[in-house]
C-alpha cells in the first residue's frame, strides 16, 4: 500500500516521464489593505495565475519536450497535472517562461522550466 502521492506531468499531452522535481502555486499579487480604523482590514482581489516549475533528467537521446522553442515562440502550452494517489487533475494553459540547464562532472544533466498560466485547482 502506498503511503505518498505524486504528481505527474504533460506537456500538450506527452507525458514528461523524465520529471524529477515540481513546484506549483496559485500565486498573484495580491496587496494587503490598511486602515487607521481598523489596521489591517484585509486584501484587495487581484489576478491570480498558476506557476509551475519543474526540473527534468535529460536521457541521452535528448530533452523530451522542446520547452527552449516553445518559450522562443510563445507558444501557448497546455500543462496537466495530475495526483497519483488521488487521481486529482490540474489542467491549465500558459507560457513557458524560463529554461535553466544544469549540467557537471559525476551529475546527472538536467532541463528544467518555468510556466505561468490561467489559475485552476486539482479536481
Amino acid at each position: 500500500m502506498a503511503l505518498y502521492s505524486q504528481v505527474y506531468l504533460a506537456i500538450n499531452g506527452k507525458p514528461l516521464a523524465e520529471n524529477t522535481t515540481i513546484d506549483t502555486e496559485l500565486t498573484g499579487d495580491i496587496p494587503d489593505v490598511f486602515t487607521m480604523g481598523h489596521n489591517w482590514a484585509g486584501i484587495t482581489p487581484a489576478p491570480i495565475v498558476r506557476a509551475v516549475t519543474a526540473e527534468n533528467v535529460i536521457p541521452l537521446k535528448g530533452v523530451e519536450f522542446d520547452f527552449e522553442q516553445k518559450m522562443l515562440d510563445f507558444e501557448e502550452v497546455e500543462l496537466m497535472m495530475q495526483e497519483g494517489g488521488s487521481g486529482k487533475k490540474c489542467v491549465t494553459k500558459g507560457y513557458i517562461v524560463g529554461v535553466p540547464r544544469r549540467a557537471g562532472i559525476g551529475a546527472t544533466t538536467t532541463i528544467s522550466f518555468s510556466f505561468r498560466g490561467t489559475p485552476s485547482a486539482f479536481e
